[in-house]
């Protein structure tokens, strides 16, 4: 919410006119870009990976023929 925000922010920087337009349009037109990419990489990109690599990784065992044994004493009871 807060990067939709501030791509928002930028907008009026980005369509500037006037004196000093091209200095604001700049700034605003890569700080819009890097902050649109970055979101968009970090709502599209990133949960896409985990979804495929989870995936990739399921039904798959990280131990292969782990033994299950208990992890048991014996203790003797003398009476």
């Amino acid at each position: 919410m807060t990067s939709f925000a501030f791509i928002a922010g930028l907008v009026p920087l980005v369509i500037a006119s006037g004196p000093g337009a091209v200095g604001n349009h700049t700034i605003g037109a890569s700080a819009l870009g890097g902050m649109l990419l970055g979101t968009l990489f970090g709502v599209l990109v990133v949960p896409g990976l985990y979804y495929v690599f989870g995936k990739l990784v399921e039904g798959r065992q990280l131990i292969r023929e782990e033994a299950v044994t208990p992890v048991t004493e014996v203790i003797s009871h003398h009476d």
